[in-house]
């Protein structure tokens, strides 16, 4: 019953040259994906082989060397073709109203959802793309919305939560993930931005991951870099024995 999951920040439309063929190559059962435009997610899809939901978290660009729509619209994806219960999306913070982008604090935050059947078991599967910072250290307002996402969480007994949380490994915000899941990142890799596709590289932050409650184990897990300004997290789900 064990399936293939990746998470990546794919960063709007600059990396659909690498992101097209690794989706291609790869073939996963579950993709999770942030910073994604509206426009591009019929491709991810046909890549990809899967069918999904694209959710909407703004429109307009957040930073200047966008080079697309100023009237894009930029989510996050939940892609299977598991027999599921339906994708859905909860605000954590900001307007669920899909708001014209301001700063990067206003930026609403959302937790995207489903469960999965696999081989007649179930799977809690969601993905966010967490609050940032400018220095990769905790603030009031990430730590304002990771208690407002675990009051969200409350309704999952056991949950595989993956994507970019913004909060390095080893920090305030992570502990506090660790608090509530097993990281299945491994420890000897040191950073999931890219170190050449990165704006800001070298930058040595884990910040992406696969987080898992005890139900669920993660194994084969690969940390990709050339895909994207982060690196691909890849991992094999299955039940914990």
């Amino acid at each position: 019953m064990t399936f293939k999951l990746i998470t990546l920040n794919i960063e709007g439309n600059k990396h659909l040259h690498t992101v097209i063929p690794f989706l291609k190559k790869e073939k996963p059962d579950v993709l999770c994906l942030q910073e994604v435009y509206d426009s591009d997610f019929e491709k991810y899809k046909e890549a990809s082989g899967l069918d999904g939901v694209f959710i909407p978290m703004f429109k307009g660009i957040s930073r200047p060397t966008e080079n697309t729509n100023p009237n894009v619209v930029q989510g996050i994806a939940l892609l299977t073709n598991f027999p599921n219960n339906g994708i859905k999306a909860t605000t954590y913070f900001g307007d669920e109203n899909v708001p014209r982008f301001t700063t990067v604090a206003e930026i609403p935050r959302k937790l995207v959802y489903t469960t999965i059947e696999v081989d007649g078991e179930k799977f809690n599967v969601g993905t966010i793309h967490f609050t940032w910072t400018p220095d990769g250290e905790a603030n009031d307002s990430q730590r304002k919305n990771f208690k407002e996402l675990m009051k969200v969480l409350e309704q999952f007994d056991e949950l595989i939560l993956c994507g970019d949380f913004n909060a390095p490994r080893g920090k305030e915000i992570f502990k506090k993930f660790e608090q509530q899941f097993k990281d299945n990142v491994p420890l000897d890799v040191d950073t999931t931005l890219d170190l050449d596709m990165h704006r800001k590289a070298p930058l040595y932050y884990v910040v992406d991951t696969i987080f898992t409650t005890p139900a669920y184990k993660v194994s084969n897990v690969r940390v990709v870099d050339g895909v994207s300004d982060h690196k691909a997290v890849i991992g094999e789900v299955d039940k914990a024995l």
